[in-house]
């Protein structure tokens, strides 16, 4: 890593000086051993320091290990000052606390990327339950190449969700493809989405939000937009097929229809939806404190094994 952080380039991130007077009166975890400047981050260059201590460890299993560590102090950071909620915009998730899975997932990378973490945000196809899921979590890329993923809206540091939406290289070319966990250890290298296709996920719940409230038009130039960043996401044209169809549109609903169904692995896309069990985590942050505490504690525990 280098002392310079690589930004994320999210459409809805702040600019720096927008982020961190909003950052600064955080509650701070307590820093894990051999990064205790972890406190001084988002200060007025404080996560230089550590993105110089990550810089300056030359031993890779020692650097993988503050790494785990790094990842563990900011997700507590961050659950300790964002609750669950339905908030995917990093603007209204800052200033208002609360952040749906894709939240989480931007404002990680944004801090992580800061700190010198290589990470970013992938998608859950099929989550650790088997359920098909339209999800998002978080890939670090340790210093050893092997990828972590985290999840704060499961509530764990190291979940293994069986069907992961990212980046593959093979014969080192990246590609974007869907893939099972127990197929990593046999990949060339795997890691984030491009922040572009990030983007475009953005768009997608942007155009579900007016596909709701039927204003069908609006929800199709959304869609449209997402596609352009991201043609590879079948979910994208089944959902402005509907759209068109909605409109009377049905030979541009029926092209959309044919490409949003051209594949299993498309199809398995389609099947996602909200399950009761996982939409319901949200009720976890609106208990008391200790009961709240104990129980996502246990939640962490069953997600993270799963």
């Amino acid at each position: 890593m280098h002392d310079a952080a690589i930004p994320a380039l999210f459409e809805d991130a702040p600019r720096p000086e927008q982020l961190k007077p909003i950052i600064n009166p955080w509650r701070r975890p307590a820093p894990p051993g051999g990064l205790e400047d972890v406190t001084l981050a988002f200060t007025a260059g404080g996560e230089s320091i550590i993105r110089r201590k990550l810089g300056q460890t030359k031993n890779q299993r020692h650097k993988s290990q503050l790494e785990v560590r790094l990842i563990s102090w900011l997700y507590d950071f961050i659950r300790a000052n964002v609750k669950r909620g339905r908030l995917f915009d990093l603007g209204e998730v800052l200033q208002q606390g609360s952040a749906d899975c894709l939240g989480y997932s931007k404002l990680f990378t944004l801090l992580g990327r800061l700190l010198g973490l290589e990470v970013g945000v992938i998608e859950v196809v099929i989550d650790n339950e088997g359920r098909y899921v339209p999800h998002t979590a978080i890939l670090v890329r340790l210093t050893n190449q092997q990828p972590r993923l985290v999840d704060l809206w499961y509530g764990s540091k190291s979940i293994k969700h069986r069907r992961l939406g990212l980046s593959v290289r093979r014969g080192g070319v990246w590609e974007i493809e869907d893939v099972d966990l127990s197929e990593l250890p046999d990949l060339e290298a795997v890691s984030h989405l491009p922040d572009p296709c990030v983007n475009a996920i953005t768009r997608y719940i942007r155009g579900n939000r007016h596909l709701n409230r039927q204003e069908f038009a609006s929800a199709i130039r959304c869609y449209s937009k997402a596609i352009a960043l991201y043609p590879g996401n079948a979910r994208f044209f089944y959902n402005r097929a509907i759209a068109y169809e909605n409109l009377g549109e049905a030979e541009k609903a029926a092209a959309d229809y044919t490409k949003a169904l051209s594949s299993e692995a498309a199809i398995i896309r389609i099947l996602a939806r909200e399950h009761e069990e996982v939409s319901s985590l949200i009720n976890l942050d609106n208990l008391p404190n200790q009961r709240s505490s104990s129980a996502a504690s246990e939640i962490a525990r069953s997600r993270s094994s799963g």
